[in-house]
């Protein structure tokens, strides 16, 4: 949260980062960059960050009622920005925050980033009402305008706001209780400037999600703890070859990555982006490739797919819908991975039969039944349809001994790529 903190002219911001490595987002409120021509924005190590631009909901920003009082600062790119962000719907009432910023009575101190606990005391309309423990008065935070609002989750910081002013405009009133904006509102600044959205940190890099890849239920995780570290080397390897950032691919497949094409917000799911890279990974490891690149992506994509959803469901029940998107992503022969929370999945069972199914979909309501040819039909009979939990259990769990005796990891490698041979085209 420190190393996050800035200030800007006499008050506050927060670093986060954008899709984009042209630059990075200074959030702040609106009043503290109001009559500046130029900026000064200085990072928790004392450095000037250079300011690239300024991006505004509306010129027409009220002093009185403090409506639009929240805006942003694009400043050089800051390769250790990896901030984490929560949305303020996800609060609950009286939920422990913390607030970061630079108390003008501070600047000059040795330690002029400061934080103030406290709790959420309600959330309307994007607007959060912080309440501070210690109860301060105005001039002790004064400065502290366009700090970070966090929530601590599980040893993680989550930002969830951005403070601008306090609870109250009667100055007799003015204690412990402050107003901040979700970021919602500086989404919407982004939106209308058409600037790059603000990312989450683990759609910057593939690198930050290698460790939660390849998670094996095992009985005995010593049976597949080498084969676990070829995984990672090996991820680690295509990471620093010209892998594309998370955000790129999200930015070129879109949709295309979901099973249900209304749950945009899955976009940036972690867990989809954990299972994509399960999924270069096994790609490589099946067409013995060191490079996957946006090129060798490319060339695959009518080949196989992964789909993402966060219903844990059976995903067979789901088959009619899944084919009838490998009909529209994949050419004969290909394969779709699908990857959810159905930790219990299994493959289709060897002996189950497409044809109800493809009759299904070729029955055309406002035509009538009709058959679809044998061309179409061979085509629907040639994919492949799997499940990435699925891979896991017959891949490595249900062979959890057969990697025990194996010397290394390499050799566990071969086995498992051998494994998947027998499923993945």
């Amino acid at each position: 949260m420190q190393s996050y903190c800035v200030r800007v002219n006499g008050g506050s911001g927060v670093l986060v980062n954008a899709m984009t490595k042209e630059y990075s987002y200074v959030l702040t409120a609106a009043h503290v960059i109001k009559d500046f021509l130029e900026h000064e924005v200085i990072d928790f190590q004392g450095n000037n960050l250079e300011v690239l631009g300024v991006l505004k909901y509306s010129e027409d920003y009220d002093p009185v009622t403090s409506l639009y009082d929240y805006a942003i600062l694009k400043v050089s790119y800051q390769s250790y920005v990896e901030q984490k962000i929560l949305a303020a719907s996800d609060l609950l009432h009286r939920t422990d925050l913390t607030l970061v910023g630079c108390p003008t009575t501070e600047r000059t101190s040795q330690d002029p980033i400061k934080f103030y606990d406290g709790h959420m005391t309600n959330v309307t309309n994007d607007l959060i009402i912080f309440t501070i423990d210690v109860i301060p008065g105005k001039p002790t935070i004064s400065g502290m305008s366009g700090g970070g609002l966090y929530n601590i989750r599980d040893g993680l910081a989550f930002l969830v706001g951005v403070e601008f002013q306090m609870d109250s405009i009667d100055q007799d009133q003015q204690y412990g209780r402050v107003q901040c904006h979700s970021l919602v509102k500086f989404e919407e600044i982004i939106k209308i400037h058409e600037c790059a959205p603000i990312i989450p940190a683990h759609l910057e890099c593939f690198s930050i999600l290698r460790e939660k890849t390849f998670v094996f239920n095992v009985i005995d995780p010593n049976n597949t703890h080498n084969l676990k570290i070829a995984l990672e080397k090996f991820a680690d390897s295509l990471i620093i070859k010209e892998m594309p950032p998370p955000y790129e691919i999200m930015g070129q497949y879109d949709l295309q990555l979901l099973v249900d094409l209304n749950q945009t917000e899955e976009l940036k799911s972690r867990d989809l982006w954990v299972a994509y890279l399960e999924y270069l990974v096994i790609c490589a490891l099946i067409d013995n490739v060191g490079i996957t690149n946006a090129d060798y992506i490319k060339s695959i994509e009518r080949k196989r797919r992964l789909l993402y959803s966060s219903n844990s469901r059976n995903w067979i029940s789901n088959l009619e819908e899944l084919l009838k998107t490998a009909r529209r992503l994949l050419d004969k022969d290909g394969t779709l991975i699908i990857a959810s929370p159905d930790k219990a999945a299994r493959l289709l069972p060897p002996n189950f039969e497409l044809s109800r199914v493809i009759n299904d979909i070729s029955n055309v309501p406002d035509q009538g039944p009709f058959s679809i040819d044998t061309v179409e039909t061979s085509i629907y009979n040639s994919f492949t349809l799997t499940h990435l939990e699925a891979l896991h259990n017959c891949c490595v769990i249900n062979s959890e001994f057969e990697y025990k005796a194996l010397p290394s990891g390499i050799e566990q490698l071969r086995l498992f790529k051998d494994k998947l041979n027998e499923i993945i085209k």
